[in-house]
């Protein structure tokens, strides 16, 4: 093995609990890269009665998780779907959630932003994140009013300075007409300071027809852009550590001589800042021009396959690799996690309340065991919370064996390759329980 490749994600100091709550399926867009079975124009709306039964199980499952996480979380309940401002009860439920009064609850939504302006003014009062996702294929007068959306929603962070986070994922088609609106909002965005996330079209390596497949220049532009990132997030992570150490220094100087002179470490933190802001600068080629028509398939890249996949939420990833060394980056080259122990279900929970579902997570659905699929439903949800409150009877609790190929959303939570290494971020996640690993839940 190599001693560069990645053996271990640790988001052990990851202070959120992400409830992904798929609301319903229907949706008022149609994108030729979003597979049918995840989006339709004919389910019909849960009812808020529906959805506040559906939120009681939520709170019961955070207060028994909290138990036991060393780390306090905020609990971020992003509503997705579907398109989640079709439904006539979202903002009432947003509402509602606010109505607990728990600090460490927050709401979230991702939706296409083809709302109108008055439902932005609404919905932004409620809700503490929100992540639009811009789609090349909508006719020209949605996507101006998308666009008005997302500078609408920059406008309100500005006036209210209230901490609300909003973010654009920024979904990066392959067709030239196509790639080169999206590099012109790459431009725009840049300039005008607005936080988005460009994503590869496309969730498995498979050649489906949901898959896109870039020519090597758009795929060089990726290359270029996360390479630039990853130094980005490594350089700031290193300017925060060294910080840290120098208001360390600091205090424990004046502290030893009661003076209000600078800390006796500032020559050596200067040299390191120096250091650091001697490190080399990427220029991505915004403007890269594809005139040509899309190449034939053999002549194109699977980008996906070929450079991996960043955070969804744009996150930095702590990784170790072989050697030991520390890194830090926004996408990672390689998301073949088979076989490798992982906390999703110390750091994530699905609900699929159209399907009655409950999961551990979205795409990979992976549970105990070396399983795929649900760990309960809606409907009898009832008997996730005993079987939890059994097990953690018992004193310990099983770790999750990665039995897919791919990771995908969910990339950025701990895992890794060893037993020894897993076990060791265990006990930085969870307190008062031994790990159990490729165990399964006891039974009821």
């Amino acid at each position: 093995m190599s001693d560069n490749k990645i053996i271990q994600i640790d988001s052990s100091q990851k202070k959120s609990f992400q409830v992904t709550w798929d609301m319903g399926r229907r949706c008022n867009f149609d994108c030729t890269y979003c597979p049918d079975h995840r989006h339709n124009n004919s389910s019909s709306h849960a009812s808020l009665e529906t959805l506040i039964k559906t939120s009681k199980f939520v709170f019961d499952y955070k207060k028994l998780i909290d138990q036991y996480s060393v780390t306090p979380k905020e609990w971020m309940i992003g509503f997705t779907g579907g398109e989640p401002t079709n439904n006539p009860n979202l903002l009432d439920m947003c509402q509602y959630i606010n109505e607990q009064n728990d600090p460490m609850l927050s709401v979230d939504v991702t939706s296409n932003g083809a709302f109108s302006e008055k439902y932005c003014e609404r919905m932004y009062k409620l809700i503490n994140k929100m992540t639009i996702s811009y789609h090349c294929e909508a006719n020209p007068k949605i996507k101006s009013r998308v666009l008005d959306r997302i500078y609408q929603v920059k406008d309100l962070k500005q006036k209210t300075s209230n901490g609300k986070f909003a973010k654009i994922n920024l979904m990066i088609h392959a067709d030239p007409n196509y790639w080169e609106e999206c590099m012109g909002l790459v431009k725009r965005f840049q300039r005008d300071g607005i936080k988005f996330v460009p994503r590869i079209i496309g969730e498995h390596y498979e050649n489906s027809r949901y898959t896109h497949r870039y020519t090597p220049e758009q795929h060089q532009w990726f290359k270029d852009y996360w390479k630039e990132q990853n130094e980005i997030a490594q350089r700031e992570k290193e300017e925060e550590e060294i910080e840290k150490r120098r208001k360390t220094a600091e205090y424990e100087y004046k502290t030893e001589t009661g003076a209000k002179t600078k800390s006796k470490s500032e020559n050596m933190i200067e040299t390191m800042r120096k250091m650091n802001n001697g490190t080399k600068q990427v220029k991505v080629n915004h403007s890269c021009k594809i005139n040509k028509p899309i190449k034939k398939q053999d002549q194109t890249v699977n980008t996906r396959k070929e450079l991996g996949r960043p955070c969804c939420g744009g996150g930095t990833m702590c990784t170790s690799n072989q050697s030991g060394k520390v890194s830090y980056a926004k996408q990672l080259p390689n998301t073949e996690f088979r076989d490798w122990g992982c906390l999703i279900n110390w750091h994530w929970l699905h609900i699929e309340q159209e399907y009655d579902k409950i999961l551990h997570h979205q795409t990979c659905r992976s549970t105990f065991g070396g399983k795929v699929g649900e760990i309960g439903t809606i409907s009898e949800c009832e008997k996730i919370i005993d079987r939890l409150k059994k097990q953690f009877a018992t004193g310990t609790m099983p770790v999750i064996k990665c039995p897919k190929k791919l990771c995908g959303c969910g990339l950025c939570i701990s895992k890794a390759k060893n037993n020894e290494d897993i076990t060791k971020l265990f006990y930085k996640t969870v307190k008062n329980l031994t790990p159990v690993l490729e165990g399964n839940l006891v039974d009821l």
